[in-house]
């Protein structure tokens, strides 16, 4: 039993569920999923072209060491269809992330929502709105988990890049304890709504709620030949909390993200060459 702002929750764990790192467990709540759930407005359209989303699958992660709890939540499309700065992006399923983190010791939540991001993250970045006094940006490096953990992660993980833009949870609209959240783009990047919407901008969509459970990832995972899930959601309290690389088939989105990695690093090198440089000569 767990309390979460003063409503008592009973969680249902999944000790078998093999896609959660050996620190963490996998459990379910309806309720408290429920409760949370992120409300979605499509005002464009661009959520509804050519099919609504066909549920919200939903899963907590437990640390219980660290007394952190998150509520994963994962919009799933059949089908996308979208051309995107003269990018062809049209795909069969397709799947949007969403979560809520709370730390049980102090009752402090976040928000955290896979939203749209630079070239060099491939058009992907990551929205978390948290008890910050300003907005701020910082791009970030990282690696997944390895197999079994997350099923494309290899010997090791795989490394990635994001852009992570850190804003103040008050800016964030919520219905209650639900977040209001807009599909700002056909290949359904989201952000969190900011101001009061006009009624005609409140088009929302209310995909039903499942479980997010090992055989629904089974399916994601491994069955959906033609774009499989590549989602890496073992370990969602390690920044950038969203994580995402390609399954083996999709060689031409591992190859851009090989270079934009190879770009970043050598980006990075040089900046902490000069850096150093311009120490040297202001100390001489």
């Amino acid at each position: 039993m767990i309390e979460i702002e003063g409503k008592t929750y009973e969680l249902e764990y999944d000790q078998k569920d093999p896609y959660v790192t050996p620190n963490l467990r996998v459990a379910f709540c309806d309720q408290l999923a429920t409760d949370f759930a992120p409300i979605l407005f499509d005002p464009k359209g661009y959520g509804s072209t050519p099919f609504t989303p066909d549920i919200i699958a939903y899963r907590l992660i437990v640390d219980a060491n660290k007394e952190n709890l998150c509520v994963l939540y994962e919009i799933y499309w059949r089908r996308q269809d979208c051309s995107w700065k003269e990018l062809n992006k049209d795909h069969d399923h397709d799947y949007e992330q969403i979560q809520v983190q709370f730390d049980l010791k102090t009752g402090e939540k976040k928000y955290v929502v896979s939203s749209v991001g630079p070239v060099e993250s491939a058009g992907h970045g990551i929205e978390i709105y948290k008890k910050v006094p300003k907005a701020t940006f910082k791009n970030i490096e990282y690696r997944t988990s390895p197999k079994p953990f997350f099923p494309w992660g290899g010997k090791h993980g795989q490394k990635n890049l994001t852009q992570i833009r850190t804003i103040p949870k008050n800016n964030l609209f919520l219905n209650g304890k639900r977040p209001q959240i807009i599909i700002v783009n056909c290949y359904h990047a989201f952000t969190g709504v900011k101001r009061t919407l006009a009624p005609e901008e409140k088009i929302e969509l209310k995909p039903k709620l499942d479980r997010l459970n090992q055989k629904t990832l089974d399916t994601w995972y491994y069955r959906h030949s033609k774009n499989r899930f590549g989602h890496d959601i073992s370990k969602p309290f390690e920044e950038p909390c969203i994580l995402y690389y390609p399954p083996p088939e999709d060689g031409l989105s591992r190859f851009v993200y090989t270079i934009l990695w190879i770009l970043s690093t050598f980006k990075r090198l040089l900046t902490e060459m000069f850096t150093s440089l311009t120490k040297n000569t202001q100390n001489n």
